[in-house]
């Protein structure tokens, strides 16, 4: 029996047993049909079918948890029904999830790329300025591009991001940011000839779109020779620094513009593998093992 017949007959069965709402199917098939590409179901198809709904959601880690939920579902169906010949009981635990996660960049990878960054270059100040959203206020990729001059109030201190829903919330603006984005205003932005009230401006002064946006961090982040970082890896390096230094998870739900507290609770999984590897890398006794291998 191929994929899709039994995704169909996974789909009655939350109608006619479990009594789902016609919206919630729908979801379910959105989240599943990808998977009906496949030939077979083994472990390294789904992980195929997991790695490829992570890049098509820019590593979201919301998108990549309702996934791995409407796949943990249809599993657990299958292999009741007696049509997997292994068990998902051991697919799902936690740190498979931070294999499907964004590429969380070291805070020393993350100072490299700033400092990779000449000012004085037509478009230094312009990249800094955007490299200054995604990372230290933890903007999403599409708040960033679409920030308008109305909602950077440098006086005082704050930046009001349109998020998800068409609400607006307060994100602090301090620091390096703050000089940068000051910076920019005031002088560098001038330079493309303005032709829109967006903050980030491409070659002819205009919004800069997603795909130029991606081009940017790409271009930037080269010499790191990680080919998987995203816009949205400096959303999830915020969060994940920002945990790994005591931040309480309600206040960044609000930065990172959450809805729900279990969106903000995904960070977690990766932050205490963050916080080991750090552990790793600096820690003299294991440094020590580390340099006699």
């Amino acid at each position: 029996m191929n994929i899709e017949t039994l995704l169909n007959k996974y789909l009655r069965y939350l109608a006619l047993e479990k009594n789902l709402s016609g919206h919630s199917i729908k979801s379910y098939k959105a989240d599943l049909m990808p998977l009906c590409k496949q030939t077979e179901l083994s472990i390294n198809t789904i992980d195929s079918y997991l790695e490829e709904r992570a890049k098509a959601f820019d590593y979201k880690p919301s998108s990549l948890a309702r996934h791995l939920s409407s796949l943990r579902g249809f599993l657990n169906y299958l292999e009741e029904e007696k049509h997997l010949d292994f068990s998902a009981e051991n697919l799902f635990v936690a740190p498979r999830l931070e294999r499907y996660l964004p590429q969380c960049l070291s805070i020393d990878e993350v100072s490299q790329i700033f400092e990779n960054i000449d000012p004085n270059d037509k478009f230094g100040m312009r990249d800094t300025v955007l490299l200054e959203l995604l990372y230290s206020m933890g903007l999403r990729i599409s708040e960033a591009v679409q920030l308008k001059l109305e909602h950077v109030q440098l006086d005082n201190g704050w930046i009001t991001p349109v998020g998800k829903g068409n609400k607006q919330r307060l994100v602090p603006l301090s620091g390096k940011a703050k000089q940068s984005l000051e910076l920019y205003v005031r002088d560098a932005r001038q330079k493309f000839k303005p032709k829109i009230d967006t903050l980030i401006l491409n070659f002819h002064g205009k919004k800069l779109s997603r795909v130029g946006a991606w081009k940017i961090i790409q271009a930037r982040t080269a010499f790191l020779g990680k080919s998987s970082i995203s816009p949205h890896s400096f959303r999830h390096s915020f969060a994940t620094h920002c945990l790994a230094g005591g931040m309480d998870l309600r206040i960044l739900q609000e930065l990172l513009g959450h809805a729900n507290l279990a969106t903000t609770q995904i960070y977690t999984h990766l932050d205490s593998s963050y916080l080991k590897e750090e552990h790793r890398r600096f820690h003299p006794r294991e440094v020590s093992i580390l340099s006699s291998k």
